[in-house]
């Protein structure tokens, strides 16, 4: 049990925690695959109830999900949720107006359970393997993927493969100018993803990158990230259970959210000011998005600022903003 108002303004951020935690056994063995093993997951979501978000939710994602995939009035987008698991993202992605969802996952207990949970929202939960969808070429206008690729690569030379066969089959099944959102902690998945198209649909197969975006953490995640940071590989419980340790943590959370808030607010008021000259006539009309085909960049500054050296502390994720080209 959590003990009550360990640290001020924990509240808010208790309460999808708790969840999370009452299935954290540091002392079950890892499987040699880590996190790309789907035994790890069916055990997961057998034992938890309710939902969790990694990394973010339709809070944080919202306004890049109306950007570039908007929900609008006779063109309701066709969705596949990869790796569905137990986040709340399908419920709200409903809420903002997203109504033809299908969820996959390949832990038939987190299909059942949300299946039950969401039974109202009338969307289709599947049992699927991403890295072989059953689903016709080019049948989807959206597909989000929120931390599945992540997971396989953490199977190490196994999981890219897993990672670049679930990317292939997303372009397969998406249809032209169809958009892939990719939301992962690192901003270095370009070789996958290019990769994944030459190996599997040929040379001409490529992704058009519209734009590599920093998305602030959700409250809940950036907590849990700055604990095991403080924690230096003990179990997160431990972090709950000190409240000096808790009280930091969640100053510090606090403190990165509004760091990433004004970055937010900066970068939407930079995009405004294009819109305005675009209005105008004083701007290209191709400056506001990066219509290019995907290349390998050049390897970010391991001294940026907003790159923590301590991986586990980054406060936002990176969302790979990809259109299959007409």
């Amino acid at each position: 049990m959590l003990r009550p108002a360990m640290a001020a303004g924990f509240d808010e951020l208790a309460a999808p925690l708790t969840q999370y935690l009452a299935v954290e056994r540091p002392s079950a063995p890892e499987p040699a695959a880590g996190y790309s093993d789907p035994s790890k997951w069916e055990s997961r979501y057998e034992e938890q109830e309710g939902t969790f978000d990694w990394y973010a939710g339709y809070a944080e994602l919202g306004s890049i999900f109306q950007e570039f995939c908007p929900p609008t009035r006779g063109a309701d987008p066709s969705v596949v949720m990869l790796g569905c698991g137990n986040s709340a993202l399908s419920g709200e992605m409903h809420a903002a107006g997203y109504r033809r969802l299908t969820n996959i996952d390949i832990s038939a207990s987190a299909v059942k359970k949300m299946e039950d949970q969401f039974a109202s929202l009338e969307q289709e939960w599947l049992v699927m393997d991403a890295t072989a969808m059953t689903f016709e070429d080019c049948s989807y206008d959206l597909q989000v993927d929120k931390g599945t690729l992540d997971a396989m690569m953490h199977g190490g030379s196994s999981g890219e493969g897993l990672a670049s066969a679930m990317t292939a089959e997303v372009w397969r099944t998406l249809r032209p100018g169809g958009v892939f959102l990719l939301i992962s902690h690192n901003g270095r998945r370009h070789e996958v993803l290019i990769n994944a198209l030459a190996d599997k649909h040929g040379p001409s197969a490529h992704w058009e990158l519209l734009e590599l975006r920093k998305c602030r953490l959700s409250p809940q995640s950036m907590l849990i990230n700055i604990l095991r940071s403080k924690l230096k590989g003990r179990p997160l419980m431990e972090g709950f259970r000190d409240p000096e340790t808790l009280r930091e943590a969640t100053m510090e959370t606090k403190q990165e959210l509004k760091q990433m808030q004004f970055i937010e607010a900066f970068r939407m008021f930079k995009a405004k000011k294009v819109q305005q000259r675009l209005a105008a006539g004083e701007a290209p009309a191709d400056e506001p998005v990066k219509k290019e085909a995907m290349t390998v960049p050049e390897a970010q500054d391991e001294d940026d600022d907003e790159a923590p050296k301590d991986s586990r502390r980054q406060p936002f994720c990176w969302v790979y903003i990809l259109r299959k080209p007409f």
